[in-house]
This record gives C-alpha cells, structure tokens and sequence, in this order.
C-alpha cells in the first residue's frame, strides 16, 4: 500500500505532472525543464527528487539529464499513460510543450 500512496503523491503536483509528460516525450536537462517551468532551479531539484522513483537520470558533462523511466511498474506506467492521454488534450499543456526545444548548450 505504501508503494501506490508515494506514486500518487509523486503525481500529485500539476509541475511534477507536466515535467513527467515533457519527461516521457523527450530526455531533458534541468535547464531545459526549467524553460517551461516556473520554478528556481533549486525548487526544480525538489520536484526532481520527489520524481525519483519515476525517472531515469545520467550526467554528461555538468549536466544531468532524465528520462521517465519505462522499467517502473506496469500499473504505474499504466496510470500514467491514461493521464498522459489526458494531457494530450489540455490546452495549458500543449502550449507549453508546443515550445519545447531541447537547448544547444547542454544538448546530448
């Protein structure tokens, strides 16, 4: 029960929900994120951490990049897909994803 009460938790938050979108169309660094974000980055680094769970992460250079991670649970990736369809709908989503753009400097 502990496992499904932290994944919703982690969901909870529409920032951590439009990183976890942006996160399973694309592999992006923090500065990236932080673009479509309204967040310091430090607040950023927390959404990040609460997202953990969820995410792959590598560093490159300076640079950390994360992915959503496809190994999680099935009924999680479940979950989120069904929500991911959802997003696809919204228009406040589409708008910031619509300038998603993957920075040159910190580019993989």
């Amino acid at each position: 029960m502990k496992d499904i009460t932290n994944f919703l938790k982690s969901i909870s938050d529409k920032n951590r929900l439009i990183i976890l979108y942006m996160l399973n169309k694309n592999t992006l660094c923090v500065c990236d994120i932080q673009k479509f974000i309204p967040l310091t980055q430090g607040a950023l680094s927390i959404q990040l951490k609460n997202l953990s769970s969820l995410l792959n992460s590598f560093k490159q250079g300076k640079w950390v990049f994360y992915r959503l991670d496809r190994n999680i649970s099935i009924r999680y990736l479940n979950i989120l897909e069904e929500l991911f369809i959802e997003m696809d709908k919204d228009e406040e989503v589409q708008k910031i994803v619509s300038k998603l753009e993957i920075s040159e400097v910190c580019k993989i």
